[in-house]
């Protein structure tokens, strides 16, 4: 038996006239207009958006996706004011299962009458001609040119409020040192048990980050590395005082950092698990680093980006 053909994103775009993107697929499917991102090591790896009016509706919406969700194998939804979310489990074949979702979710909305590609999905009320063609958060679709005017303007709104907003700076820092205290914690129970606590690392980086932002703290340049130095230090500090009690008891601090020394020249799995200990502690700070950094450059992403018209070049 011959072997099937690869379905991957441009096959599957190739098989339903969709246009191609980077890491993303869309057009009109079933009569509505689509859009799939898919990247493997992507937060989610699949995000598949279908455009549609929801209003008045969105709880009923939401009681499907609930009731239907191991069917139509997909791990989180969520109805939005353009339409609905869904984030397929793909595992293998994954444009094979993206493809029986989307028929499934298409049929249930023409089922229950709701509004297709020739629609506003602001309004609702039907297309004068094209529309105008537009993006939002890299969704494109066709709206009134007055829905589009309103939902730029809320987005400017929304962005002027959040740079109005005061940088409780401080509070944040609080919130960052918190979540290492948390890593910290973390890292003296697993040494007790392994004498390996680094991965508590990537806690104290996530945590951090999330509590700094919780405190008041705004999402700036300031937060990605407060929050890395802050973890690294404390965490590096923890691990010298868990040598430190784990060595014997001697005369003096000196002695007792001779007495490590000493072990780490002649005890191979001493100095594995130091070794270990003290890369792992600055490789999964620098991962959550990276994390909190794709999360600051995001919110830096200008509104025109997020609400805009599809020919605008402003980017």
């Amino acid at each position: 038996m011959a072997k099937e053909k690869k379905y991957d994103l441009r096959a599957f775009a190739q098989a339903h006239g969709l246009a191609v993107g980077e890491h993303c697929c869309y057009g009109e499917y079933g009569g509505f207009r689509i859009h799939i991102r898919y990247r493997t090591l992507g937060n989610p790896p699949c995000l598949l958006t279908i455009v549609t009016d929801t209003s008045g509706r969105n709880e009923d919406l939401e009681k499907y996706l609930e009731r239907h969700k191991k069917e139509l194998k997909i791990s989180a939804f969520g109805v939005v004011g353009i339409g609905l979310m869904v984030c397929p489990q793909v595992m293998t074949a994954a444009f094979r299962q993206i493809e029986e979702a989307l028929d499934k979710l298409v049929a249930y909305l023409k089922k229950n009458g709701f509004p297709g590609a020739d629609t506003c999905p602001y309004c609702g009320k039907p297309l004068e001609g094209a529309g105008v063609e537009m993006l939002e958060s890299g969704i494109p679709f066709a709206a009134h040119e007055a829905c589009f005017v309103r939902a730029r303007q809320a987005a400017l709104q929304k962005e002027r409020a959040e740079t109005e907003r005061p940088d409780r700076r401080l509070r944040g820092m609080v919130g960052a040192l918190l979540g290492a205290l948390a890593a910290v914690a973390v890292f003296f129970v697993l040494f007790l048990w392994w004498e390996f606590g680094a991965l508590a690392a990537i806690l104290g980086t996530m945590l951090g980050g999330w509590l700094y932002g919780k405190f008041g703290g705004k999402n700036t340049l300031f937060r990605v590395v407060f929050v890395a130095a802050v973890n690294l230090v404390l965490l590096l500090a923890a691990y010298a005082l868990c040598l430190y009690m784990q060595a014997p008891v001697a005369d003096s601090v000196a002695a007792v950092v001779a007495g490590i020394v000493d072990r780490l020249r002649g005890e191979v799995g001493f100095r594995v698990l130091f070794i270990l200990n003290i890369a792992i502690i600055f490789v999964l700070d620098a991962v959550g680093t990276v994390y909190n950094y794709i999360a600051y450059r995001r919110d830096r992403a200008k509104v025109y980006s997020l609400v805009r018209r599809a020919d605008d070049s402003e980017v």
